[in-house]
């Protein structure tokens, strides 16, 4: 028997229409929705969809638009519906295009975990959006470690004049804070309160970068946890005035910010202390990454770290709580938690130089293929650290080796059990010899 023949209307081909050929322009666009956000915020959303010539350029404009109403904060949920253009006034090739926004109510709370470096801390949010109608928030944020730190934060921030920028989106922020970070290793913990006002751009095209410009002016006051601290930290107890400018730059162009395959990432923070206050210093820390691909879901990774803070003319100290302190699983492996660095009367006290090293493969769990998804959360690795302190000799240089696990924490960050061997150490230095848990969003 012949076999049976496919029919002619599946086999026949789906007409395809050029839209750009379709003589198209908007009429009219409305916004629909709008309770307590003034018209005038969310006019320039449809600049792009009155220049629009056919109707290729309509729905892409659309798009933008709605994208561009999710960026102001002001919606929940923005759908966007296009019809043709009706009445009088209407054109023949007119189109009416609708956006129905929801807007966020009026208040708004979280509360949620949150991973910093090598800790972890309960966070809690609230927040009023929209303030005054046009895109401005206000927050009162907490978070409490019972590691290291916890801090008080009041934030009001908004879109910069709330123009638009298809590529380039500035936004100015103000936060009073109040952070208190426990250095339990040097027996002293430094309190924070101040003002921190920031404008933060983010560029996509053509290159991916994240600029940041702070000022800081803020209260520090150095106090002690324990009766047998040492003269050189007791020294600088009591309150000082500092006030700062920071600049950041961040240039990711990763794949993956947790596990990549492939990709370059270059973090650079520059400080100067001494626009006013008792405190001065010039800080600088630049961190790198680079992925490279090899075989079989094998990934070469270098990383690098190197922090300098100086003292300038102003005056003759360096504050304990910016010096650098190195050895730890997310620097230096196979060393505690400030373990190698300078050391006075047995207690850590941080460095004004320091730089470190890693060199890791990474591999996926043997059987990957069967779990699918879940093994993609998991990395086996074996790496080699090498770090440094007050030098960029290789002389007293701190080595280890070691294999271990990790695992994939909400796309951000990443958990990591290894087993280490200190190869190059000092005297002075503490080790962890063995197994060593680290918990964090950079890692070298």
């Amino acid at each position: 028997m012949a076999a049976a023949k496919p029919s002619t209307a599946r086999n026949r081909e789906q007409p395809k229409f050029d839209l750009t050929k379709i003589s198209a322009r908007v009429d009219r666009v409305n916004v629909s929705g709008l309770l307590r956000t003034h018209n005038d915020y969310v006019m320039k959303a449809a600049q792009g969809l009155f220049k629009a010539r056919n109707f290729e350029e309509v729905m892409l404009e659309s798009m933008h638009a709605k994208s561009y109403l999710h960026e102001l904060g002001i919606f929940k949920d923005v759908s966007v519906h296009i019809d043709v253009s009706r009445g009088d006034t209407a054109s023949p090739d007119g189109y009416e295009v609708t956006f129905k926004g929801k807007e966020l109510p009026r208040i708004l709370g979280s509360v949620g975990t949150e991973i910093g470096q090598n800790e972890g801390s309960l966070r809690t949010e609230l927040t009023v959006p929209n303030l005054l109608g046009r895109g401005e928030s206000i927050s009162l944020q907490g978070s409490y470690s019972s590691k290291r730190a916890n801090d008080v934060q009041l934030k009001f921030w908004k879109s910069y004049f709330h123009t638009r920028f298809m590529k380039n989106r500035p936004e100015l922020s103000f936060s009073i804070f109040r952070r208190l970070d426990r250095v339990d290793i040097s027996h002293f913990q430094n309190t924070n309160m101040g003002l921190l006002t920031e404008l933060a751009v983010n560029t996509d095209y053509p290159i991916p970068l994240s600029h940041s410009v702070q000022y800081e002016t803020s209260i520090r006051e150095l106090s002690l946890l324990g009766r047998t601290v040492p003269m050189a930290i007791r020294q600088q107890c009591g309150p000082k005035l500092a006030s700062l400018a920071r600049y950041s730059l961040i240039f990711d162009q990763r794949d993956n910010p947790v596990f990549p395959t492939n990709g370059i990432m270059l973090k650079a923070i520059n400080e100067y202390c001494g626009l006013g206050g008792n405190i001065a210093y010039v800080s600088s820390c630049v961190h790198g990454e680079v992925s490279v691909p090899l075989f079989s879901g094998i990934v070469a990774q270098v990383c690098g770290r190197v922090g300098v803070v100086k003292k300038t003319k102003k005056t003759d100290y360096l504050p304990l709580s910016n010096l650098y302190l190195c050895g730890g699983p997310l620097t230096l492996r196979g060393f505690k938690y400030g373990g190698a660095g300078p050391v006075v009367d047995g207690t850590p006290i941080g460095a004004e130089t320091y730089w470190s090293t890693g060199f890791h493969l990474w591999a996926p769990l043997p059987y990957h293929h069967v779990f699918k998804s879940f093994a993609n959360n998991f990395r086996t690795h074996v790496f080699y650290n090498a770090g440094n302190f007050n030098t960029f000799s290789v002389d007293n240089m701190r080595t280890s080796v070691g294999l271990g696990l990790a695992f994939k924490l909400a796309e951000r960050a990443r958990i990591e059990l290894n087993y280490c061997i200190p190869l190059r150490t000092c005297p002075s230095d503490k080790l962890n010899n063995g197994f060593q848990f680290g918990i964090g969003y950079e890692f070298v």
